[in-house]
């Protein structure tokens, strides 16, 4: 059932408005209300992972030094430098709100009397908007995917935040777990056996947890938090798109489908090798990176080595392991596990509870890459520290995010906890000393640490992450309520 709904879905809007089955060709070819929701949710759910799994996978990953530059290769190098322009983010923007949105919405008003599926397109609006001011900061919201309005106001992200929320708070309450939902990619509908909000309700609940952990610290929200865990019904299996995909042209996965353009540009980067490999025995980078001759090296950002290494070649640096099926994680158990290790050293103080979650963390992260569990090497590395919990729990997160190619997901928990942090070691030395050498375990770069990309954008400077995407092209050419632009450094509402 799962690859007949990615079909339909990949049909897009030609699936809406051509089948004579659901549509009368005397009503208006955009009433797209007249088809069922069976026939509409899996298209905004693919438009969702195209955008995750690619343009915001591609951005944040390279924001977040997953990803640098391959050896002569272009397409991405200002990426590597966090050099991001308006024009660079359109299609995110685009694919999101004039897509995944917009049909959401048909979704939701067609199922008032269906709660079960009402939730559905609910998590799923509230993720594509938490996708947007995760990204951007500020956003249309209130005044967003009104067709009498074309020229919306921004909302504040906080604001934001606060309205998905309550949205998702409500439709969640709402909904019973026996409650039907139409068929979806998630959790999909059989003949056998009709999907339920039962997972939905577990999806809704991770995600509030999610959303809870970001405002932590910016807003009151330990009654909550509390709340939610104390209830403990959160997901017990990584929510992913990975079955909708096939082998042929037109219905592969979204980050493969764009490794057949991208070609060689991607590699891994020496602050995800050098940290990953810290830990003997680590073997997550065998599940998203491909080894060289040398092992698994990587290169530095900022530079597409041309410059500095005569004659290297694409081949002599890792990149990532692109497969037909690569799934496109939207929330994991080891994210579930990192969050609850987060909450039980920061918010409800139980040291020993922190550091039984940080280590189920680090082995669910093992887990999700198909490798043996190396919690006892990770945590020999880097231990938990009752001290300073969150600098070894932000530093495997990251760890487990690039790991599993999760580049955006990398990006905003580096904003969001503020680890691994810059050390003093600069670019050109990780080069000659490290990246020249094709050394497999890298020893002028510091482990567990990120380090400014040669030839960085002046705007970001030195030792400072990029803080957001500026407003897109798509959005300022048309749009006279776009507020002034916010620079490169400026954080979003609830990064540290």
């Amino acid at each position: 059932m799962k690859k007949i709904i990615f079909s339909l879905a990949c049909m897009g809007l030609m699936t809406l408005t051509a089948c004579d089955d659901y549509l009368d060709i005397n009503n208006s070819p955009n009433a797209i209300s007249s088809v069922e929701n069976d026939y509409i949710l899996p298209t905004p759910e693919v438009n969702i992972a195209a955008t995750l799994g690619v343009q915001f996978n591609v951005l944040g990953g390279y924001n977040a030094q997953v990803y640098g530059q391959n050896a002569g290769c272009s397409n991405y190098l200002d990426y590597s430098r966090f050099l991001v322009t308006a024009s660079n983010c359109g299609g995110a923007w685009t694919q999101l709100y004039s897509r995944a949105l917009q049909q959401l919405e048909v979704v939701r008003s067609q199922s008032a009397d269906d709660p079960g599926t009402y939730l559905a397109a609910t998590v799923l609006r509230t993720y594509a908007f938490q996708l947007i001011v995760d990204a951007w900061g500020e956003a249309p919201f209130t005044e967003a995917l009104n067709t009498s309005i074309t020229q919306p106001v921004y909302d504040d992200g906080q604001a934001i935040y606060a309205s998905i929320i309550s949205e998702l708070e409500a439709a969640k309450a709402a909904a019973q777990p026996s409650d039907a939902v139409c068929a979806n990619l998630l959790f999909g509908k059989t003949s056998a056996q009709p999907g339920t909000a039962a997972n939905w309700i577990k999806f809704a609940n991770t995600l509030l947890l999610k959303l809870y952990m970001r405002e932590h610290g910016t807003v009151s929200v330990n009654d909550k938090l509390t709340a939610l865990v104390n209830e403990g019904n959160f997901i017990t299996e990584d929510i992913t798109y990975d079955q909708c995909w096939g082998n042929s042209a037109g219905s592969y996965s979204p980050l493969f489908a764009e490794s057949k353009t991208i070609s060689n540009d991607m590699a891994l980067n020496v602050a995800l090798q050098g940290t990953t490999l810290s830990s003997s025995g680590d073997q997550r980078l065998s599940y998203s990176f491909v080894p060289t001759s040398n092992g698994f090296i990587g290169v530095v950002s900022g530079t597409n080595l041309s410059a500095e290494i005569g004659g290297a070649n694409t081949s002599d640096f890792s990149q990532p392991n692109y497969r037909f099926d690569m799934p496109v994680d939207l929330l994991t158990i080891y994210e579930l596990n990192f969050f609850l290790a987060e909450y039980y050293a920061t918010v409800s103080v139980n040291h020993a509870q922190a550091e039984e979650y940080y280590r189920a963390a680090i082995a669910a992260s093992c887990a999700r890459c198909g490798v043996p569990d190396a919690t006892a090497a990770v945590i020999g590395t880097y231990p938990y520290d009752s001290a300073n919990p969150m600098k070894n729990i932000g530093i495997q997160k990251w760890v487990a995010l690039g790991t599993a190619l999760s580049g955006f997901e990398a990006w905003c928990e580096l904003r969001r906890i503020g680890y691994p942090e810059f050390s003093d070691v600069k670019a050109d030395d990780i080069i000659n000393n490290d990246v020249a050498n094709f050394n497999s375990m890298p020893t002028t770069y510091q482990a567990g640490t990120l380090y400014t990309p040669k030839n960085v954008n002046a705007e970001v400077g030195n030792k400072t992450l990029r803080q957001r995407l500026p407003y897109p092209s798509t959005s300022t050419s048309y749009n006279n309520n776009v507020p002034a632009t916010k620079g490169a450094t400026v954080k979003v509402f609830w990064a540290k």
